[in-house]
């Protein structure tokens, strides 16, 4: 957010009613608050605040105070090309036409396939997998139990086949990968979902999507694995309840071991 401030000494009066009127001004989304006080001399004083919302690429804000008018000028600046526009609009017409795949702002846009559907986005340096799968595309299993730091696998995903802690994976780093979520394993899987809940496989169901992502990985891999291998592939899932048991009696119940 841009902000601009010009002082004008002037002679004018303006009564109580007249400030909280003009205080108020909005035009085309850019706030513009006129009012006078008086200074510390006495001498009465205009000060005229122009706030301009930021677009994307920037804003290029232009303010003018002429005896009782205030005119207030915004043009829109492409991040690619440096190009202004008139309008948010604009901008957005000449971006999609000239610009549409490429990469702004410092961000990176990546292709990826999340439950079997395909995505093109542009993701910031700082976002996460799980920033990503949570706060953008709007898919909530992935849970954060350590708040970050990777140390009880409530987050975990399944990337190019592998269980994955998406706390602790950018989302700049997952181009071109296909990735699956306990929403998208309750849709290709539903016999394993049937399988917790038949075997109790949880209590507070917090810790539940990243177990259900962990053992949907280990099963793809392994179609029939002994008790041990279900211990090491759950190893990095922590539950809080302890249900433990639970899950090795559903990955049986799946296996056809039980």
């Amino acid at each position: 957010m841009s902000e601009k401030t010009e002082i004008k000494k002037g002679p004018r009066k303006i009564s109580r009613r007249q400030f909280l009127r003009d205080a108020g001004i909005v035009v085309g989304g850019t706030a513009v608050g006129s009012a006078f006080f008086l200074s510390a001399c006495g001498e009465e004083v205009e000060v005229t605040k122009t706030v301009t919302t930021t677009a994307p690429g920037g804003t290029k804000t232009i303010t003018t105070t002429a005896a009782d008018n205030t005119v207030t000028i915004t043009k829109y600046t492409c991040p690619v090309d440096g190009l202004e526009f008139n309008s948010l609009e604009e901008l957005k017409a000449h971006y999609d036409a000239t610009h549409e795949g490429v990469a702004v702002a410092g961000g990176t846009v990546i292709s990826l396939s999340v439950n079997n559907k395909e995505y093109t986005l542009d993701v910031k340096p700082r976002w996460t997998l799980q920033d990503l799968l949570r706060d953008q595309l709007g898919l909530t299993s992935p849970k954060d139990m350590c708040h970050g730091y990777g140390a009880c696998g409530s987050c975990s995903v399944i990337v190019d086949g592998r269980p994955v802690l998406s706390c602790m994976m950018l989302a700049c780093e997952c181009d071109g990968t296909v990735i699956e979520t306990s929403e998208g394993i309750a849709v290709s899987r539903p016999d394993l979902i049937d399988a917790y809940v038949l075997n109790h496989a949880m209590q507070c169901g917090y810790c539940t999507p990243g177990f259900v992502c962990t053992t949907k990985a280990l099963l793809d891999h392994n179609a029939n694995p002994t008790e041990a291998d279900i211990k090491e592939a759950l190893g990095g899932n922590i539950c809080r309840c302890g249900d433990y048991i639970g899950h090795i009696k559903a990955i049986r119940q799946v296996a056809g071991n039980k």
